[in-house]
């Protein structure tokens, strides 16, 4: 649309003038081989060492955490910076992807309230790139009940805490995390479509197809549920509307999930085959849709396909280095760790 305020030109620059920083496949292969000493060496002198040096002294974490709290505060600073230097345009779009950090905290408090075993001695490491701040995470997490922390909602009083709300609401009526969750993704992808709509043009069709392929998500794995019987398909869950690319009514009959999938980018996950788990498909498919959303980044230098790759680029390193950490810490072997990495070649 023309006349939107943008900055892509300076905004595209800056961030492509970062990409040295990211680790490069082979050197995350390095690091899961060598042993938890190595891997401290390497975030005390490395890419990481402001942060983890911020974190050395504490007497308060083990080693591991430590590790763990150097590449959150990282990526939320690497994410912050880089939203800063957006202005317009790309500026509310990087908002709407970088909300990703908000559904992810969201999913993981509806599972804590669905969950009798709520004790946890350390914070959780939440993703704070998104539109609400930590104290309003941690004063939900420490709520006693859902009444508690709807009331938090309401008295921090923001828009997109509001689709949080809502979830919790239908998580305590009906004690289902599942249905809770569904609603959670419809509320997140209507208020953000709303944001959206506002670019009729490539970049926001770029965006809505990020939106839509997180209801593909959504609706594939609900399919595998029902078909794993998780879930029974008389608890009357319905797949969402909304898709980037999986038809609903289509996957609904689907006695594969090969017929659902034929045609679009996610045959790309399901072509890899023998899966020996429904965990394992389900890495498959987030492999495939980060893969996607990390390859933007060397698309149009002009448009919004760069700091939407350059977001993804600085998630699935956290996701990696997350990996090797807690998978040497815990004695794995490196093809073990190397084999669940999100690939980056």
């Amino acid at each position: 649309m023309i006349g939107h305020k943008e900055n892509y030109s300076y905004l595209c620059a800056a961030l492509k003038g970062r990409a040295a920083r990211f680790y490069k496949w082979e050197e995350l292969c390095a690091l899961a081989r060598g042993d938890f000493k190595a891997l401290e060496s390497e975030f005390l002198e490395g890419r990481y060492r402001e942060s983890y040096r911020s974190q050395i002294l504490s007497a308060l974490s083990s080693p591991l955490r430590k590790i763990e709290l150097s590449i959150m505060f990282e990526v939320t600073k690497r994410l912050r910076t880089a939203h800063s230097k957006a202005e317009g345009e790309p500026y509310d779009l990087m908002s709407v992807v970088l909300s990703r950090g908000d559904l992810h905290n969201f999913r993981v408090i509806l599972r804590r309230f669905a969950s009798n075993h709520r004790i946890q001695t350390e914070e959780y490491l939440w993703h704070l790139y998104g539109n609400l701040p930590r104290k309003f995470y941690k004063n939900i997490w420490d709520s006693n009940n859902i009444p508690a922390a709807r009331e938090e909602i309401y008295l921090f009083d923001d828009p997109h805490g509001m689709i949080l709300d809502k979830a919790l609401m239908v998580l305590q009526n009906t004690g289902n995390l599942i249905k809770a969750e569904r609603d959670l993704i419809l509320s997140y992808i209507n208020y953000h479509e709303g944001i959206v709509s506002k670019y009729q043009n490539k970049n926001g069709a770029l965006v809505r197809e990020f939106l839509g392929r997180l209801v593909d998500l959504w609706n594939i794995n609900l399919w595998l549920r029902e078909r794993a019987n998780i879930v029974s398909k008389e608890e009357g869950l319905r797949y969402l509307p909304g898709g980037a690319w999986i038809n609903p009514e289509v996957l609904a009959k689907a006695k594969v999930i090969t017929e659902a999938v034929h045609g679009t980018p996610w045959r790309k996950a399901v072509r890899k085959g023998g899966f020996k788990s429904f965990q394992e498909f389900q890495w498959h498919l987030q492999s495939e849709f980060w893969t996607w959303q990390v390859s933007l980044f060397r698309k149009d230098p002009l448009g919004f396909e760069v700091p939407f790759g350059y977001i993804a680029k600085v998630l699935v390193e956290w996701s990696n280095l997350n990996i090797i950490a807690v998978g040497i810490a815990f004695g794995s072997h490196p093809k073990k760790i190397t084999d669940r990495l999100i690939p980056i070649k």
